[in-house]
């Protein structure tokens, strides 16, 4: 199995099953979101990139993902509070997380940096969520 692809396998259980983050989406952690209507907020996985790191006879591979958040609406979604919390919770959910994946090994796995913009619309918040990962390849 592709280990990047395994990694965003893993990355998407652990948002779902991570009661803060569920307590802001619930389920709606998608690899892609449906077509049709989306109900705010939501995470996607955004870009990712694999890098060869070869370390002492380990074939080892970086991976660097994006994770985005999104929020519109009235309340805390209409100004950036929303998708700032819904970020901080995505981020304590990853950051230094342990998580078995079923061929390879994760070595690692850190938040690297999180960007807020408010979208071209006016109205949708977004958090755009960078993690880098180590990862032993079997």
């Amino acid at each position: 199995m592709d280990p990047a692809y395994e990694l965003t396998a893993a990355v998407i259980s652990r948002l779902k099953a991570d009661a803060t983050v569920a307590s802001f989406v619930g389920s709606r952690v998608y690899n892609r979101p449906p077509d049709g209507t989306l109900t705010p907020p939501y995470i996607s996985m955004g870009p990712s990139d694999a890098l060869t790191n070869d370390a002492d006879c380990i074939d080892g591979l970086e991976v660097t993902m994006q994770i985005d958040c999104w929020s519109w609406g009235s309340g805390e979604a209409f100004s950036d509070a929303q998708v700032r919390k819904l970020s901080g919770a995505v981020r304590a959910a990853l950051h230094e997380a342990e998580m078995p994946l079923p061929t390879n090994a994760l070595a690692s796995l850190r938040h690297r940096i999180t960007r807020y913009q408010r979208e071209s619309d006016g109205t949708t918040n977004r958090a755009i969520i960078s993690v880098t990962a180590l990862l032993e390849v079997n």
